[in-house]
């Protein structure tokens, strides 16, 4: 899937809430590839699969996780 730029253009919330968000999600799904795709030295194979920064701004922008601003 490619980045809906259309929604990322279109979309009125807080882009820095919106870059940290797919950050930390990015980082949530890499571990989780780590985790259930790593060969025996640790590597993760990617063949075919959409990259991991495209996927989790994708759902970020398409509300398929949620988020919230959690100020001290």
């Amino acid at each position: 899937m490619a980045i809906p730029l259309d929604d990322l253009i279109q979309d009125d919330r807080n882009i820095y809430e919106l870059t940290v968000a797919s950050i930390r999600r990015s980082h949530q799904i890499g571990e989780i590839r780590r985790a259930f795709s790593s060969d025996e030295h640790g590597s993760v194979s990617d063949e075919g699969g959409e990259k991991v920064v495209s996927q989790a701004i994708s759902e970020v922008l398409l509300n398929q996780v949620q988020f919230e601003l959690i100020e001290n």
